[in-house]
C-alpha cells in the first residue's frame, strides 16, 4: 500500500526517536524540571498518595489516617509526593472526509503519525496516554493509562482504523459518527487536568461541539490540530485540473474566477474555524499535509 495513503506498523514504530524533537504538551513539566517551575492546573491538591509513618510531634494532624490509627492503636499519617505527571487524551479523526490529499499524504495518514508522535512523546515523558479514535461507523476508546501498558493498543487502534479507509473509499460509506459525537464519548473519560490533542479536519464542528469543547477547556488544556490540504494556495490562474486515483480518472477546467472563488472560501472556513476555537480558548495548530510534520509541531507545541 502506498505510504501517502496509509500507514503502517513499521512506520508508527519509527517515529519513536522523532518524538524526541518535538516539546512537552503545552503545560507539561519537562523532565527534570524544578517543582514550582509550572503553574498548576490540576484541580485538587495535585498530589499522589506515597505511604505511611508514625505521627510525630508537630506533623499537620489533618494528614492523620484514621483507619490506620484505629487499626494500629497509634497516630499514623499519610505522605505525600508531587504530582509530576499530566495526562495525555488524543482524540484522533480517521473518517472518510479525512481521505483526501492533493499532494504528499492524506490527512488521514498525517492525523495517524502526528497522534503516533505525540503518543510516543507521553511514552518518554512517563506520562499517562488514552485516546479515542473514530471513523464514519465506529470509535474505539482507550483510557488515560501507563504508556507501557497502553502505547501498543493506541497504535494498533490507529493502524487498524488508518488502513480501513482504502477500502472503504470506493463504497463512499453514509457518514453517521459525527465530531460531536466523538466528543461526547470522549468526555467522560478524560480526566481533569490532562491535555487533549483533537485532530481533525473540523469539517463538522457546530454547536454541539462548541458545547463540549467549552465543558472540556473547564478542566483541561486543549489543543486543535486542524489536519488540512493547501491546495487552494497552489491553484494556477487557469488550466485543467486532473485527478487520478487506483486507475480512475477525472479532470475540470480552472477559469481564473474560480480559482479565485475557491481561494477565498477555502482561506475564510480556515479563518471561521480558528476563530471559533480561539473564542473557546483552544490552541490551534494547522497541519499542512505536504509539508513536514515534526516541523510544524516544532512550531506549534
Amino acid at each position: 500500500m502506498d505510504s501517502r495513503l496509509s500507514v503502517d506498523r513499521e512506520t508508527l514504530l519509527a517515529l519513536v526517536n522523532d518524538a524526541r524533537l518535538i516539546a512537552n504538551p503545552p503545560g507539561q513539566i519537562p523532565p527534570g524540571a524544578l517543582a514550582g517551575e509550572r503553574t498548576s492546573k490540576q484541580q485538587g491538591r495535585g498530589l499522589n498518595f506515597d505511604s505511611l509513618r508514625r505521627y510525630q510531634p508537630g506533623d499537620d494532624v489533618r494528614l492523620i489516617d484514621w483507619q490506620a490509627t484505629a487499626r494500629l492503636r497509634q497516630p499514623w499519617i499519610r505522605l505525600y509526593n508531587e504530582e509530576r505527571e499530566r495526562p495525555v487524551f488524543l482524540l484522533v479523526d480517521q473518517r472518510l472526509d479525512m481521505y483526501f490529499a492533493t499532494q504528499g499524504q492524506t490527512k488521514s495518514v498525517a492525523a495517524a503519525k502526528t497522534a503516533a508522535l505525540l503518543a510516543w512523546r507521553s511514552w518518554h515523558d512517563g506520562d499517562r496516554v488514552g485516546s479515542l479514535v473514530f471513523n464514519d461507523s465506529e470509535m474505539t476508546l482507550q483510557k488515560c493509562r501507563p504508556p507501557r501498558t497502553t502505547l501498543n493498543t493506541i497504535l494498533d487502534t490507529l493502524l487498524h482504523y488508518n488502513q480501513q479507509l482504502p477500502e472503504q473509499y470506493p463504497q463512499e460509506p453514509a457518514s453517521s459518527i459525527t465530531l460531536a459525537d466523538a466528543l461526547q464519548r470522549a468526555s467522560g473519560a478524560i480526566p481533569n487536568g490532562a491535555w487533549v490533542a483533537v485532530l481533525s479536519d473540523f469539517h463538522d464542528i457546530d454547536a454541539n461541539c462548541d458545547a463540549l469543547l467549552a465543558g472540556l477547556r473547564r478542566r483541561c488544556e486543549v489543543s486543535a490540530f486542524v489536519v488540512l490540504d493547501d491546495l487552494h494556495l497552489r491553484l494556477p490562474s487557469s488550466g485543467v485540473l486532473a485527478a487520478t486515483y487506483q486507475g480512475h480518472e477525472a479532470a475540470f477546467a480552472l477559469s481564473s474566477g474560480l480559482k479565485a472563488e475557491t481561494e477565498q472560501n477555502i482561506t475564510a472556513r480556515l479563518a471561521r474555524q480558528q476563530s471559533r476555537l480561539t473564542r473557546l480558548g483552544i490552541r490551534v495548530n494547522h497541519l499542512v499535509v505536504s509539508q513536514d510534520l515534526i516541523k510544524q509541531l516544532q512550531k506549534g507545541l
